[in-house]
Parts: structure tokens; sequence; C-alpha cells
């Protein structure tokens, strides 16, 4: 502890002069008291030379005659008398006033001891105080300093932490070669990394200056609006991310397809976006090769649907030249054989369709009934769910604005799932229910399958991706994966509720605006 450096002289110096001021009264003291007792020696001694004069007068003059003559020799014995009785009353007097000497001494020495205990008691209370405060305020200091080597040290940690993302990041940007961009919201600025230019075959100094304007002096117009709008979606519905895609021109002049993804990476206390990330990603040849699908689909799918009426042909001759031989078991078979050829056609047609309007991006969005919806599916599929004697019941479901094709692709493959995955004898029980959840429509399907690991619910959405051989359950691993492509173009996320053996419920969500 810290000691003040008065304290120690000043104790000492009082203690030293209360020690000579207790010396001093108690030697007055013992004086006095000599001085009192010399007094009342004197004053006996007058008192009995007093009686002795006058007793040696009486008996030198009983009648009191002083006519008489007194002898020399006793005149002078009294007068010795008397002579010691006046230098004793001298002396008296003289002791006298020493007494009160003494005691005017004795009573300052008196007031000076009360004086130095105060004195002493008091500073040693203000001491006690000062060091008590002192105490408390290093005992504060302590823990002040203990917390902020903690938090220099937690600070330090997050700094290192950060250093090494930071660096990761680095490997990560330079080992795939992406193009990334900054944008602070509140103030406008926009920066570019290097990589982002030469994806159109410029360095940043050639397109200098970078501003909000930079995207559009390269981005083709047409599809700028569709970006923008997605923008603008993600920064008022605060939502993670986006996604667009479109075409930038080169140094050479022709255009470049990018694939652009942003995520909002810090927020105000209240909610406000304030900074945005994201990456180019240059898709040209990805582009050239879906083109080349497109086309290739077109063809399948012109091939396929021959097959498929000259199947619808041969059935309607066997129920136009035969029906009459053939039992009404027969002639149902038929029915389902030429109603599943007709809408293996119809699907084959949409699914055409569908990929000459660019996939699950492509095509313009309308209001559709989910309930008519669910109910073409039933019909679809009716064959399968007759067949493992399947329970399919569909709650009161929204209108909502959607792409037709591709929503009818999620409910099918979700449907198809819930009835492939089955214990053996098992008959299927599905349940589909929707709820407004404010700025979405909430989806559920709900089966009593087999259900799926939660060390699975995030890998069953990964392309090709099987957790059981073809020859436990067929399928080619795309079903789950191209549902999470299409809801997620439709502002929505997909995941899965599940214990294994005790059924699954897959849950998805469609913006309202979509």
């Amino acid at each position: 502890m810290k000691r003040y450096p008065v304290t120690l002289p000043v104790l000492i110096g009082s203690i030293i002069i209360m020690a000579a001021g207790l010396f001093f009264f108690l030697r007055n003291y013992y004086r006095h008291q000599q001085v009192n007792m010399e007094i009342g020696l004197i004053r006996a001694k007058n008192k009995e030379l007093r009686s002795e004069n006058l007793a040696h007068l009486l008996m030198l003059s009983p009648k009191g005659d002083t006519a008489k003559q007194i002898p020399i020799a006793a005149l002078r014995i009294i007068q010795n008398r008397a002579s010691n009785q006046l230098e004793n009353d001298q002396r008296l007097s003289n002791l006298e006033k020493i007494n009160q000497t003494y005691i005017l001494i004795n009573r300052l020495g008196v007031a000076m001891l009360v004086c130095s205990v105060l004195f002493l008691i008091g500073f040693n209370i203000l001491q006690f105080k000062r060091r008590y405060k002192l105490s408390k305020l290093q005992e504060r200091d302590r823990q002040t300093m203990h917390l902020l080597r903690e938090t220099i040290r937690e600070k330090s940690l997050v700094q290192e932490d950060l250093i090494r993302e930071k660096d990761r990041l680095n490997f990560v940007l330079e080992g795939t070669n992406a193009a990334t961009w900054e944008w602070n919201i509140q103030t406008g600025q926009l920066s570019y990394n290097e990589t982002w230019a030469t994806l159109i075959g410029y360095t940043l100094e050639e397109i200098q200056p970078i501003d909000q304007s930079t995207l559009a002096r390269f981005a083709h117009p047409e599809d700028l609006e569709e970006t923008n709008k997605k923008v603008s979606e993600c920064l008022r519905d605060h939502t993670q991310f986006y996604e667009a895609t479109y075409r930038m021109r080169h140094k050479d002049g022709h255009w470049v397809w990018i694939l652009d993804r942003g995520k909002v990476v810090k927020s105000s206390e209240e909610g406000e976006p304030l900074l945005m990330f994201g990456t180019h990603v240059d898709i040209t040849h990805l582009k050239e090769t879906n083109e080349e699908l497109t086309r290739f689909a077109s063809v399948a799918s012109h091939e396929m649907r021959e097959p498929l009426r000259m199947i619808s042909s041969f059935m309607r001759l066997l129920d136009k030249n035969y029906s009459e031989q053939l039992d009404k078991k027969a002639r149902q078979y038929i029915h389902y054989a030429m109603d599943g050829a007709e809408r293996m056609s119809a699907m084959i047609q949409e699914l055409l369709a569908f990929a000459h309007a660019g996939g699950v991006k492509g095509g313009e969005t309308e209001w559709i009934d989910c309930n008519n919806l669910l109910q073409d599916i039933k019909v679809l599929m009716h064959g399968q769910l007759e067949e493992q004697e399947a329970k399919l019941n569909i709650g009161l479901l929204p209108t909502i604005q959607a792409r037709r094709t591709p929503l009818k692709l999620v409910f099918q493959n979700l449907i198809g799932n819930a009835l492939k995955y089955q214990a053996p004898g098992s008959r299927p029980s599905i349940e589909i229910n929707a709820s407004d959840a404010h700025t979405h429509w909430q989806f559920s399907v709900k089966d009593n399958g087999i259900g799926i690991a939660p060390e699975n619910r995030e890998v069953v959405f990964q392309l090709f991706k099987r957790l059981h051989t073809k020859h436990e359950y067929s399928g080619s691993g795309m079903g789950l994966a191209t549902c999470k492509r299409i809801i997620e173009q439709h502002g929505g996320k997909i995941w899965i509720d599940s214990n294994e053996g005790n059924g699954t419920i897959l849950t998805f969500t469609i913006r309202k605006t979509a």
C-alpha cells in the first residue's frame, strides 16, 4: 500500500512532543507538590513560633502588664522568633507565588496534552480515511487494469483471427481467381479488385473513376434493370443475399456473361443495411453449355414424344377395334396407358418450354392456385398413389405468384420422394399444408417415411448426392437439388425437419413478391 510521506514524521514528532509535555508536566507536578509541602511546613512553623512567643509573653507577664520590665534575654528570644516568623512569611509569600506559577503551568500542560491527544486521534482518523479511500482506489485500479489487460488480450486474439481469416480469404480469392466488389451503402463508395477488371479485359487503372455508374458503363441495359430490381428487393426486404446474371461488354467487343452474388455483411442496430460484399464470376462457358443442353433437350423431347404418340395411337386403335372383346379391367388399363402417355407428352412439352425459357430463372410469373396445381399433380401421379395405396391429404393452399412449371416440379419431386422412401410394407401418408409467413408463403410436406438423419439434412440438397444405393431406392440424386434451386430463384429457402425412422417434414418458402 502506498504511504503518505508526512505520516511517519508527523506521528513521531507528535509522540515526542506529547512525551516531552508529559515529562515536564510530571516534573512540574512533582515540584508543585514539594512547594505545597514546604508551604505547609512553613505555615506550621510560623504557627508554632507565634504560639511559643505568645506563651512566653504570657509567662513573663501573666496579667498582661506592659509596664513590667521584661528581661533582655527573653526579649531577644522573642525577637529572634519574630524575626524567624517574618523570614518564613517572606519565604511563604514567595512560595505561594511559585505555587501559582506551577498551577498555571500544570493547567497549560494538561491543555497541551489534551490537544496533543486530540490531534493524534484526529490525525489518525484522517489517515485511516485516506488509506481506506486509497485502498479502494487501488483496488478499483487493479480491477480496471485487469479488465484492460483482458480486453487487450481479447482484442489481440480477435485481431489475430481477423488477420488469419483475411489471409485465408485472400488465398481463396487468389486460388479461385474470383472478382470481388464492396459497396458502402451509406456513402455510396464502391470498390472492385483487379480480377474484376480482368473479366472484361481491362485493368483497374483503365476503368477509373470507380463509382456507382461503373457497372452501368459495361453492363447490358436490358439485363441491368432486372439486376437493380433484385438488389433493391434485397435491401428492402432485408434478405441475406441476392443473385443475378447479366452481360458485360468485353474490351474487345464481345459480351461476357457474369454471375453476380451479393450479401449484406454489416447492418445498423435498427437493421438498416450498411455494407454489401459480393463476387462476379464469368459463366460465359456455362451459358454456352446450357444453350447446347437446351438444344439437346429440344431434340430429345421431340424424339421422346414420337414413341408416346405411337403408344397413344395404338392404344386408341386397341380400344376402338377390340373393346368389345376386352373386359372392364382391360379397358381401364388401356385408359390409364393412354392418359399416362398424354400426360407424359404434356409434361415433356412443359419441360421443353421451361428449358427454352432459361431454366428456373426464365419465364414469366403468373398467379397460381396451388389447390388446382396439386389436384393436377394428384391426377398425374394417380397410378403410383393407387399402387402404393398412399393417402395424400392436401390442406387449404393459397394462390401465389410464381412460375408454374418450376413450382409443379417442386411438388412432384417432394411427393415422389415421400412415396419412394418408405419402409417395406408401409402405406405412405402425405400431408401438404401452407401458412402465411409475412413476406413469404410457407409450405410443408410431411410424410411417414424412413426419415433423414440430422447429419444428412444439408447433404441431400447437393447435386447427384444419394444416401442409398440404386438397389435400395432408385433415383439420380437431382430431385432435392433441383427443388432448392427453383425455390431460391423464387426468393425462398428449403429445409428438413426429420428424425430417422419417424418420417420427414420438408418445409419451403416462396416470396410473395416473386
